[in-house]
């Protein structure tokens, strides 16, 4: 069986994603399911796709590796990837998370990083250490978005800047993959489009369970007291 072959096979089995991510209450496919159809792939591409789902996880906006550690992991993953495409989805995604990162640290009242750290990566790094103090960082040019998020990050709006970033990712792959349907750029923007949409449902579980919390709080919280949920099961 053709690469080529694999690619169609693979597309053609999974549910596509709508346009709009605030379109998704559900997840299109399980990951289990999910991981049957990626059987489909070759050993190369599904090592690939690890590594790249690796580095580029929502869950690594966090702190779960430090920013010195997913620089290098990153700069070790760009180099052995001979596909130009999939290059510009890695790089435009990780000077993503540099911008976020450095928001962050400057809320915290850090100082710039120093010029040799290694803390973010991309052409961005340097327009950060050069306006450490500057709102936008004079990105704005390039990311329309960076007062935005920068706002947010200062209001503590953390779920409105959650679906910023992710709207942010969401459209970008959208963009990169008009140009794509059966092959293996496909398969790539799939599995991230598929981690974005994970990632807002669970926004949306956590998002309705905070809610509930408050309710509780202001105008059941009496009427919960009576009630023995010692009989509910």
């Amino acid at each position: 069986m053709s690469k080529k072959t694999e690619y169609t096979m693979l597309m053609a089995s999974l549910p596509p994603h709508p346009m709009s991510l605030w379109d998704q209450k559900n997840k299109p496919v399980s990951r289990l399911r999910l991981e049957r159809r990626l059987s489909l792939l070759n050993e190369q591409d599904k090592q690939q796709l690890k590594e790249i789902e690796s580095i580029l996880h929502w869950a690594k906006m966090s702190d779960e590796k430090s920013d010195a550690d997913i620089v290098t992991e990153a700069e070790r993953l760009i180099a052995v990837i001979d596909n130009p495409i999939l290059k510009k989805v890695i790089i435009w995604r990780l000077e993503l998370r540099t911008i976020v990162t450095a928001i962050r640290r400057r809320q915290l009242g850090k100082s710039a990083p120093k010029k040799n750290e290694r803390w973010g990566y991309g052409q961005v790094v340097p327009f950060i250490q050069k306006n450490w103090q500057v709102d936008d960082f004079s990105l704005v040019h390039r990311y329309h978005w960076v007062r935005t998020a920068n706002t947010l990050f200062k209001q503590e709006q953390s779920v409105e800047l959650e679906k910023l970033l992710l709207n942010l990712s969401w459209q970008h792959y959208e963009m990169i993959g008009h140009d794509h349907y059966f092959d293996f750029e496909a398969v790539v923007i799939y599995v991230l489009r598929w981690n974005i949409v994970n990632r807002w449902v669970q926004c949306n579980e956590q998002e309705a369970m905070s809610q509930f919390d408050e309710l509780v709080n202001k105008g059941l919280g009496e009427y919960l007291e009576g009630i023995d949920f010692s009989l509910v099961t």
